[in-house]
C-alpha cells in the first residue's frame, strides 16, 4: 500500500493498486483554528503529511522552512511536530548540527487507514442521505459533522466533494421536510423511553386530536419520518407521520418497550408504512403479473423484503411478483402505477380494489 501525496502522487505503490487510497487518522489532531497567512485554514492532516514527507526524504527541515512552505506560523509547525512525536509516536529528533528534523527509527508504521474506491462511493451515498432532512437546521448540523469526519481526506485523496457532486447525484421523489425540534424531541423520547403528547391530524381529517403515546421507534419510509408507538387511549400500536404532528411535548412518565417489539420487523409487514393496528403481525400473499417494460423494471429494484420474482417466459418479459404484506391499500397504488402492464392474480380482494379504483379514475 502506498501513500497519496496532496498532489495525488503515490509513493511506493504499484500500478495495480491505483484504486486504493490512504488517509491519515484524524483523532486527536492538533488545533486547526489558526488561519494561514493567505487567510485560509490548512487541514492539519495536510501539514503533517507534508512534514512527514520532508523528513522522510532527508531534507532535514526546520520549523521556519516548513512554516514558509505551508504558509503558517512556526508555532503551528512546532505544535504539529509535537503531536507527531508525542501522539503518533514517530521517532522525530532535532539535529543541532544540521538545524533540522530527522527520523532516528523505523517509520513504516506511519498511522494510516485504507479506503477503497467502494468505500469512497459509500461515503458519497452517506452524504447524499442527508437529503432526507434537507431544508432544516438539522441538515446543516449534520453536514458540519460529516465535513469534520471527512475533512482530512481532501488533499490526501485528490478529490473534492464539489467534483463528486458534479459527477454523481440522487433525485429522491416525494421527500418531506423534517422539523429539527420535533425530530429532537421524539428521538429523545424514544431513547429515554419517555411518554409524549401531541396533536395529530389523521390523513382523512381536517382537525387535529390529542394523542398520548409511548414512543417505541422512529423510521424513515419513502423519504418521510414516522413515529411508531403505543397509543394509551386506543390501547394499541399506531404509526404517526411527522408532517401531521403538532405541539409535541415530552412527558415525565416512563415505560418499557415490550421485548417482542421490533421496529424494522413491524414496518416489514407493510408494503410502505400502513400496518393494520388490530392485526400487526398479519400477512397475506400478493401475486401480480407484469409484462413489457414493467417486467424489466421490477427486476431491477428491491421493492419489499419479501419480494420474489418468477420469470414466466424465456426472455423474462413476463414475470410474476410475490409479496407478503399486511394491508392492501399501498399495493393498490403500486399496481396502478404500472398501468396496463400489470394484472393482479391474487388475492381477489386486491383485484377488486384495483378495478374499482381504475373505474373511479376513468369516471373522473
Amino acid at each position: 500500500m502506498g501513500i497519496l501525496s496532496p498532489t495525488g502522487v503515490r509513493h511506493g505503490a504499484t500500478e495495480g493498486a491505483c484504486h486504493e487510497v490512504t488517509v491519515l487518522k484524524t483523532s486527536g489532531m492538533p488545533n486547526i483554528s489558526e488561519s494561514d497567512r493567505a487567510g485560509r485554514t490548512r487541514a492539519p492532516m495536510q501539514r503533517i503529511y507534508h512534514i512527514h514527507e520532508a523528513v522522510s526524504e532527508g531534507r532535514m527541515p526546520n520549523c521556519s522552512v516548513l512554516a514558509d512552505e505551508l504558509e503558517v506560523t512556526a508555532k503551528t509547525i512546532q505544535r504539529d511536530i509535537t503531536f507527531m512525536r508525542d501522539r503518533l509516536k514517530l521517532p522525530l529528533e532535532y539535529d543541532d548540527q544540521c538545524h533540522g528534523y530527522r527520523y532516528i527509527g523505523d517509520v513504516s508504521t506511519f498511522p494510516v487507514f485504507e479506503a477503497s474506491a467502494e468505500e469512497l462511493a459509500g461515503l458519497f451515498l452517506a452524504r447524499q442521505a442527508l437529503e432526507s432532512i434537507k431544508g432544516t437546521q438539522l441538515e446543516q448540523t449534520m453536514r458540519d459533522v460529516f465535513a469534520k469526519l471527512t475533512r482530512a481526506m481532501e488533499g490526501k485523496v485528490n478529490f473534492a466533494w464539489s467534483d463528486l457532486d458534479r459527477a454523481l447525484s440522487r433525485k429522491p421523489a416525494g421527500a418531506t421536510k423534517t422539523d429539527l425540534k420535533l425530530f429532537g424531541k421524539l428521538a429523545e423520547a424514544v431513547l429515554h423511553r419517555r411518554e409524549v403528547e401531541f396533536n395529530y391530524r389523521k390523513l382523512g381529517s381536517d382537525k387535529t386530536e390529542k394523542r398520548s403515546i409511548q414512543p417505541y421507534h422512529l423510521g424513515e419510509v419513502d423519504h418521510c419520518w414516522y413515529l411508531i408507538g403505543y397509543d394509551l387511549e386506543r390501547g394499541g400500536l399506531r404509526t404517526f407521520a411527522f408532517p401531521r404532528i403538532r405541539a409535541a411535548k415530552v412527558c415525565k412518565g416512563t415505560f418499557e418497550v415490550p421485548d417482542h417489539f421490533n421496529g424494522p420487523a413491524y414496518l416489514g409487514t407493510s408494503f410502505g408504512i400502513w400496518v393494520d393496528p388490530e392485526r400487526p403481525n398479519f400477512k397475506q400473499e400478493v401475486r401480480i403479473e407484469l409484462k413489457g417494460y414493467a417486467a424489466r423494471l421490477v427486476q431491477e429494484r428491491r421493492w419489499h423484503p419479501s419480494q420474489q420474482i418468477t420469470p414466466l417466459n424465456a426472455t423474462s418479459s413476463r414475470v410474476e411478483v410475490r409479496f407478503e404484506v399486511g394491508r392492501l391499500e399501498e399495493m393498490v397504488r403500486w399496481t396502478l402505477s404500472w398501468g396496463s402492464q400489470a394484472k393482479v392474480l391474487e388475492p381477489k380482494e386486491l383485484r377488486d380494489q384495483v378495478r374499482a379504483e381504475a373505474a373511479k379514475i376513468q369516471a373522473g
